[in-house]
Formats: structure tokens, sequence, C-alpha cells
């Protein structure tokens, strides 16, 4: 895995095969709400007026005007065509054209990560570490009894918290890629609790052997106190991981 990002001052086309992983900070740069406004529709607008002002209403209106931007560009069309429809659990999709972009997004806190491939399932999670959460009370109720165990075995406070946020985003990104939201327990299956690079974790969603998935987890390279993780349908693809340029919202539309 790549420790570094690259900037770039286009947006490149998404080739078969790949994963880009594109990340914003907010705290690097000036406010951008009024720069990612004019690329959201008129319905997203509004969602983005009923967040709370400051923050909260710039993080939810960059995160969509960044997935519309890079959406579109793998599309070739104006960010604010872009069809996106929802699954039979709720998972954003976009197809036109008679293409079809995997994507995901998330954020928090100021940073905001977006996914696209053009095969396979994508899921994507970023979280601030926090250290007044009780984690273990947590595990407890949303971690496989052998992830709460290894947890427990761990003696370093330190420790034990990165590598509760760092299972928690591996489950998370792999519910996000299948897509099946709550409807998939994040009990009911396991991810490697203390890996700091890539592997695979299976999750079994039937009782026989061609009824299961796998999905192949990797780790995302970002600073303390971020962690972030990602997950994929297919351990071929290759990872990118690029800062978002702001030069794509002074884009004229």
């Amino acid at each position: 895995m790549p420790e570094t990002w690259k900037s770039v001052d286009t947006l490149p086309p998404l080739v078969d095969g790949e994963i880009q992983v594109w990340r914003l900070l907010l705290d690097d740069h000036g406010p951008l709400l009024d720069s990612c406004m004019p690329f959201l529709t008129a319905e997203e607008r509004q969602q983005a007026g009923r967040r709370r002002a400051g923050r909260v209403r710039e993080e939810f209106a960059a995160a969509r005007a960044c997935l519309r931007i890079l959406v579109g560009n793998a599309l070739g069309v104006d960010p604010r065509t872009v069809p996106f429809s929802e699954g039979p659990y709720g998972k954003p999709a976009v197809f036109m054209g008679g293409l079809s972009i995997s994507f995901n997004v998330t954020h928090s806190r100021g940073a905001i990560l977006v996914a696209l491939g053009k095969t396979g399932d994508v899921g994507i999670d970023v979280e601030h570490l926090d250290r007044s959460a009780d984690i273990m009370e947590v595990a407890e109720s949303a971690f496989h009894p052998d992830e709460i165990e290894l947890l427990r075995s761990i003696s370093s406070p330190e420790i034990r918290r990165l590598a509760f946020y760092r299972c928690w985003t591996q489950k998370e990104a792999i519910i996000k890629a299948d897509g099946r939201g709550l409807s998939l327990s994040t009990a009911s299956f396991k991810v490697p609790v203390l890996s700091t690079t890539s592997a695979p974790a299976e999750v079994e969603i039937g009782t026989s052997e061609e009824l299961r998935k796998r999905y192949f987890l990797s780790n995302i390279p970002l600073d303390s106190p971020l962690v972030g993780a990602i997950a994929t349908g297919s351990h071929n693809c290759r990872m990118f991981w690029l800062n978002f340029p702001l030069s794509a919202l002074e884009c004229r539309l």
C-alpha cells in the first residue's frame, strides 16, 4: 500500500480494473460551501440547507459535489445530470448509456473520501478516533465473539482503541459494499482486527458454498486521528490514492 497520496491538476479517466480513492480534507482549505453548491441539484441544495450551518452543512455539500464531479468525469457528463438511483436496500447506484460506476462516499469531521470503480462492489468508511468512547461496550453489541476476545487480549489501551477502529471501519466498508445495510449484521462476520495491510474477509450470506461472498480489505493511509478502510469485490484491482483538486470546483457549469 502506498504511504502517500498523489496530487493531480486534472481528473484522470476511470480505467477498467482500477479503484480510485479520492481525499478532501476541509481543514486544509478555506470555506468551500459556495464553490460546492452550484454542483448540487435543487433537492440536494435543500438537503444541505436543512443541515446545521457551518461544518456539517459544508461537509455534506462538499461530499456530494465531489461525488457528482468524479462520477460525471467518469461518465463524461455534466455533474448535475448524473442519474443517481437506489438499489433494493437503498444503496446508491448509477447507470447511464449502458455504463455503470461502482462508488461509495464517506465523511467524518471534515474528512471526505470517495471511492470509484467500473466493476465489482466497493465500500469505504472513515472514522475520527474518539478517545472518550467506550469501545468495548460498542464491540459487545456489534462485533463477532472472536473479535471481542481479541480486543480484550490487547493490554495497551491505545493499541486496543486503534484495533477497534480498524475493525469498525473494515466492517462498515463491507456493509456498504454489500449494499444490504442493516439487514447484514456486523457481528455475523469477522475481519482481521490487527491487520495493517490488505487482507481478505469472507462474508457468508448463505448456507452453501456458492452463496458466500468474499471482500478484500485495505486500510486507508490516513494520519491520526482518522482511521479508514475500503472493501472491494476483487483482489486484482489496482488502487490509486488521490487528492481531490480544488480546481475541479472552479470549472464553469
